[in-house]
């Protein structure tokens, strides 16, 4: 019997309810050369007669069955152990292929050892902010992170069945990560890994998708996966979705208080905040839990993939502002060069991102304007921390620094931080924190301030 050019590996665990659309989208496919392998992972609900069903009518299924729920890498290796193919590709049972997929995969087998496909994502999550938009991702944006977090899920990556015998199968051992384990030991192996221009299917996120709960993709624009830190405060908890590689950043600010001597008897009441280069809002939530919540917000980020973040995170705070722009000395469109590691990193300045994963047109505002607008009297806390257009604010601002009790703000360089002093010349510095040399936050009080 001729072995089939691509042998498609198929876990399923209780995906009745999606598997038709998932071997519909192998029928399809143009390369008729192919097997299929599905698992049974001792699903409770109708997936074995819908797998039974499917490999009666097409011979080039075949359908296994674990008599147990074994964990989808188990249900995997089962299949891997069956396949006869050259080539290895992943189908879980929630997602589906698009139909030149598999042809695409013998059309490039001469070019790597394994290939890494982009993939569209549609958001299923009940009350997500990007709910059933198809967005498109392309893994080999984090080609250099491949031995920090996974890269690409399974629906991505096809690979020389071969490789198995070198780097073994997957990890029955691990809970989560085990597809991006086995991508790190086939690279450590030797593997050639060719990026293909191309997307394989489209991979549908949902609260129980196989591929989300172990390590998802980063999303559209983020540089990677999500996490929820809890932010706790007496009994009341506070989830905080952020980029995983970003996660220190909440210790910085809430455990090691990196904003911390604010003097809060020098501010009104309530407390009016601005904050510039919001992120994803974790600041925003410091200042309602340290500085009253009543305080005052005002949220400005100009990059619409941190945007949505945002807005979800502070949504127990409904009266937090947010303006989905940046603040600068003028009105434009500058582009944001996007930070190929770190969402938090992303600039305007080309000397702070010198090789940017992409580049992303933003709307800037005059600050001053923009003060002026929200019919404004004192600022009582001024916290900048834009990745570079920290003095650009400042000088947008002008004559209204006079009416801003603190300032709080980010540099970047020695000689931004000499800026910063220089265009504070009725402000006092009371405290500084380094993070690195020539990178660190600057405190300042309002000098009438500190004499009382």
């Amino acid at each position: 019997m001729t072995a089939p050019a691509v042998s498609v590996i198929v876990p399923v665990f209780d995906g009745a309810a999606f598997l038709d659309r998932a071997f519909a989208s192998l029928a399809k496919q143009t390369l008729a050369n192919w097997e299929a392998i599905a698992v049974d992972d001792g699903s409770t609900d109708a997936s074995a007669e819908i797998l039974a069903k499917w490999a009666a009518a097409e011979p080039r299924i075949r359908a296994l069955r674990h008599s147990e729920n074994r964990g989808q890498s188990a249900a995997r290796n089962t299949a891997l152990a069956a396949a006869r193919g050259e080539w290895i590709a992943y189908l879980d049972c929630d997602d589906e292929f698009y139909p030149d997929h598999l042809a695409r995969v013998r059309d490039w087998r001469d070019r790597g050892d394994v290939l890494v496909f982009r993939y569209d994502q549609t958001d299923e999550l009940a009350g997500g902010a990007a709910a059933g938009r198809v967005v498109r991702y392309d893994p080999a944006l984090r080609y250099g992170a491949m031995f920090a977090e996974t890269i690409a899920v399974p629906l991505g990556v096809a690979h020389r069945r071969r490789l198995l015998e070198k780097s073994g199968s997957f990890d029955e051992s691990l809970g989560r990560d085990e597809d991006g384990d086995l991508w790190r030991r086939f690279a450590r192996a030797g593997a050639d890994f060719t990026f293909v221009p191309h997307a394989s299917g489209l991979y549908h996120v949902r609260s129980g998708s196989v591929a989300r709960t172990r390590s998802p993709a980063p999303p559209p624009g983020l540089p990677s996966a999500l996490r929820t830190v809890e932010i706790r405060d007496g009994a009341e908890r506070y989830p905080v979705r952020i980029p995983s590689g970003e996660s220190g950043t909440v210790a910085q600010l809430f455990e090691r208080g990196e904003y911390g001597g604010v003097p809060l008897a020098r501010l009104n009441s309530p407390p009016v905040i601005w904050d510039a280069g919001a992120n994803v809002g974790t600041f925003a939530l410091y200042a309602k839990l340290r500085y009253g919540r009543n305080a005052i917000v005002h949220c400005f980020e100009p990059y619409p993939s941190t945007v949505e973040l945002l807005r979800g995170n502070l949504a127990p705070f409904p009266d937090v502002r947010v303006h989905p722009f940046g603040l600068g000395r003028r009105d434009g469109t500058p582009d944001l060069l996007v930070h190929a590691r770190w969402a938090v990193s992303n600039s305007l300045r080309d000397d702070l991102v010198p090789e940017p994963a992409g580049r992303v047109p933003v709307r800037i505002r005059d600050a001053g304007a923009v003060w002026d607008e929200l019919g404004l009297g004192e600022v009582d806390i001024l916290k900048l921390d834009t990745e570079g257009a920290e003095v650009d604010i400042l000088e947008g601002l002008g004559p209204r620094l006079a009416r801003v009790r603190v300032v709080l703000a980010e540099f970047h360089t020695e000689a931004d931080r000499r800026r910063i002093d220089a265009g504070l010349p009725g402000h006092e510095l009371f405290g500084m924190a380094f993070h690195a040399v020539g990178l660190g936050i600057v405190k300042y009080i309002r000098a009438d301030l500190s004499e009382v």
